[in-house]
């Protein structure tokens, strides 16, 4: 496990030298929550207020671009230069690799997450999850789902920027159409059926409920297709992930 660490440490360097991946993980969610608190900031949806529900579903998109961007796309890259190649004839078994990077982008994840938190609640009173042992929960979960997603996803593109491409698409179709950004009763119907096909869907309910409303046991649905996603997405990505550019 020191050799997970320090191979997990490195790529976590490399990381914050590249300032575009820091800005889409760190500076994005807390603009994008900006401009809207500055639209919405003072009306509240229900009991909850804009804080409640913004900051736990840009937590989890911010699970998204760490899993797609972090994960997935930098391992495409690492494919398609030879780094991954180059690995495979070392001692160096591949577990090894994928559990570092997975380390490494759930550092991320968590270190984005904090940032949010904090930033909740010094502009917007945003409080603590109701069942933090529950949010906790709902956040293992919803990584231990999408890395293997966006592993799977990634690894049937042939070089980066095709990986960059897929990646970006599926973000901006989940920003949009999950409620992550707008509720989905302001949607028409079609696109509102049309949400609960999107992982992050049921993400964004899971986290929302479990730091507003109920334990996670309340969730069961949402739990499960997660779960389900976890079970399925990391049999492909074992499956179909490739080591080489060939």
């Amino acid at each position: 496990m020191n050799v997970v660490w320090k191979l997990a440490q490195l790529e976590t360097k490399m990381f914050f030298r590249d300032r575009l991946s820091v800005f889409w993980t760190f500076l994005f969610p807390v603009v994008m929550i900006w401009l809207f608190g500055s639209m919405f900031g003072d009306n509240a949806e229900g009991n909850f207020s804009f804080a409640a529900l913004f900051v736990p579903s840009w937590i989890g998109v911010n699970i998204v671009t760490t899993s797609f961007f972090t994960l997935g796309t930098v391992l495409a890259g690492y494919r398609e230069t030879g780094v991954l190649r180059r690995y495979q004839s070392t001692p160096l078994q591949p577990w090894k690799i994928l559990a570092a990077h997975t380390v490494q982008g759930t550092v991320i994840f968590l270190c984005s997450a904090l940032l949010l938190l904090v930033f909740g609640m010094l502009l917007y009173d945003l409080e603590l999850p109701l069942y933090i042992g529950s949010t906790l929960a709902a956040l293992f979960i919803s990584i231990a789902a999408f890395f293997p997603f966006a592993l799977f996803i990634t690894s049937l593109a042939k070089n980066t920027q095709s990986a960059a491409a897929i990646s970006s698409l599926f973000l901006n179709v989940m920003i949009f159409l999950s409620g992550a950004t707008f509720p989905l009763e302001m949607m028409p119907e079609v696109l509102q059926y049309t949400a609960r096909i999107l992982p992050l869907y049921y993400v964004i309910e899971l986290l929302r409920g479990t730091w507003n409303e109920a334990p996670i046991m309340e969730y069961g649905l949402e739990s499960m297709v997660l779960i389900g996603i976890a079970v399925v997405s990391t049999i492909l990505a074992a499956r179909f992930f490739r080591w080489s550019g060939q």
